[in-house]
């Protein structure tokens, strides 16, 4: 996010400009310049890193993929925004965290590196690929008015990661696909989350957002 929307085939590069086109991606951007006035004034030792889109168990159900998975098992609506052609990487949690693990150990002091898959796919294929692995029809998909700030395509490179010795051992698709059966297995933990407060906050977040398709 802190690179905002990528234009064309490029993948963003850790030492490309940048530009985020929302509040809280310019948190994240501004917490990066932060960190890294403190190595140049004060040479304090620290490495930054940037991840793609996590995946995984025990994520918030307010999360586009545990919202999906858990939606689908009780046949409601999944609520895609847009034409759903927005391109992400989605990495599997246990992937960013050895790769975290990597830089803090390995990483050069000072230095910045992006962890992902270094792939993309539109959410409709994310969607289309949780539906399949949970046997649910396509016709739970639902267009909504898109929100605003909302970028249209997000991917990162990740050679220099892969330079230290780091490669994923999921694919996106891999992952999307662990994420959906961890849920299946572990209603126990979310269902009692999606009721009370969740089902509030779901009504404030896509009750009145206007259905296009």
């Amino acid at each position: 996010e802190v690179y905002g929307h990528i234009h064309g085939d490029h993948r963003s590069q850790e030492a490309d400009c940048m530009a985020p086109r929302s509040p809280y991606a310019a948190s994240k951007a501004s917490g990066d310049h932060l960190v890294n006035a403190y190595f140049i004034t004060y040479n304090l030792p620290v490495t930054i890193s940037r991840g793609a889109n996590n995946i995984g168990p025990f994520q918030y159900p307010e999360k586009v993929v545990p919202l999906f998975v858990t939606n689908a098992l009780a046949d409601m609506p999944l609520p895609v925004y847009g034409d759903g052609r927005q391109m992400r990487d989605y990495q599997y949690v246990r992937d960013h965290c050895e790769g975290i693990d990597l830089v803090l150990h390995a990483g050069v002091l000072g230095e910045t590196y992006n962890i992902g898959t270094g792939k993309e796919m539109t959410n409709l294929e994310m969607v289309e690929i949780l539906l399949d692995e949970v046997g649910k029809p396509r016709s739970l998909i639902q267009h909504v008015e898109d929100r605003q700030g909302h970028d249209r395509r997000y991917c990162m490179n990740v050679d220099k990661l892969m330079a230290l010795g780091w490669e994923p051992d999921y694919t996106h698709e891999e992952a999307i696909r662990a994420t959906v059966r961890w849920y299946v297995d572990n209603r126990w933990w979310w269902e009692p989350i999606r009721s009370g407060e969740f089902k509030e906050y779901y009504q404030r977040l896509y009750g009145s957002r206007k259905v296009i398709g």
